[in-house]
């Protein structure tokens, strides 16, 4: 049997399997969770591309388009 990848919705068996390890190892880290450098609460996300912004404290910082950088 085969095991089961940890490929994401919307790809299914196309484009290749490096590609879809790269694509998978990209959106966890886009979507992982971060604390806010200000209040340290779990509500920091992403808002646009390069712009990262707490929900709590509306503290707003730019970074890298899919991981923030101190």
């Amino acid at each position: 049997m085969a095991k089961k990848s940890s490929s994401l919705k919307g790809l299914g068996c196309r484009y290749g399997i490096k590609l879809r390890k790269q694509y998978t190892k990209t959106y966890k880290l886009l979507k992982s969770r971060r604390l806010c450098p200000e209040c340290n609460s779990i509500k920091f996300k992403r808002e646009a591309i390069g712009i990262w912004s707490c929900n709590k404290c509306k503290f707003k910082i730019a970074g890298n388009a899919y991981d923030i950088k101190f």
